[in-house]
């Protein structure tokens, strides 16, 4: 009768402690964030490129055209 026996529940194994970083992996993952960063700034269109082009440097060209916001 072993459909009446509580049935057992066994935790699956711990994950394997991850691989040790070495210096060229350190170096390969940030020369790729560099690379994903510059296509990323190069696929952005309009002035100032950004809302916040402020924060990272850029100006934004002044047109002197009236806005909304004066």
């Amino acid at each position: 009768m072993s459909f009446l026996a509580p049935k057992t529940y066994t935790p699956p194994p711990p994950p394997p402690p991850p691989p040790a970083e070495t210096p060229e992996d350190s170096a390969r993952a940030t020369a790729l964030a560099e690379e994903a960063m510059g296509a990323e700034r190069r696929k952005r269109k309009g002035a100032g490129k950004t809302i916040v082009a402020g924060a990272l440097g850029e100006e934004a060209p002044k047109t002197g055209k009236p806005t909304l916001l004066g």
